[in-house]
């Protein structure tokens, strides 16, 4: 997934003069992983293409059921460690009609149910960045969608959000 690096960072911006993560930042580390890790910033939301080919990532708890758009999560680490492992799991609620990915081929574990997706990743981050995305297809069911997303080996973040 590629996203402007100006505009992940004028997210951030925002967000700083917003006052929305500046006690996160400023206070007590948010989330303590390890001395090794802690996470910055943990956002949901859209990403929807530009003009140029880049991806704006837009902060959102609804994702509308259009074929083919993109969502998914943002992480900011404080990390000097060259890679960083993250595990997703992704509940849907009711099966979809298809997981197939080639992204995730490999590494991706589906419930019996067919509605939890469960995603290892070994990832090097991008300036402090990972992420993952996942794309509206047909079939894929309307309500209240869960990812849980577990870095190094500890929950970390819970995004809840509606597809409508």
């Amino acid at each position: 997934m590629r996203i402007g690096w100006a505009v992940i960072f004028g997210f951030m911006l925002l967000l700083f003069y917003e006052g929305t993560i500046a006690n996160a930042v400023v206070g007590p580390v948010k989330n303590q992983l390890t001395p090794e890790v802690s996470i910055v910033l943990a956002e949901f939301g859209l990403f929807n293409p530009l003009d140029s080919g880049e991806q704006v990532f837009i902060p959102s708890r609804i994702v509308p059921h259009n074929e083919n758009q993109r969502y998914g999560w943002i992480v900011f680490l404080d990390t000097k460690k060259p890679t960083i492992k993250w595990r997703e799991e992704f509940t849907l609620p009711a099966a979809p009609a298809i997981w197939d990915s080639a992204e995730t081929q490999g590494s991706q574990s589906i419930s019996e149910d067919k509605r939890v997706s469960i995603l290892n990743k070994e990832v090097e981050p991008q300036q402090g960045l990972i992420s993952h995305s996942w794309t509206v297809a047909p079939g894929d069911p309307k309500g209240r969608y869960i990812i849980r997303v577990i870095i190094e080996n500890r929950l970390e973040e819970v995004f809840e959000f509606d597809v409508y």
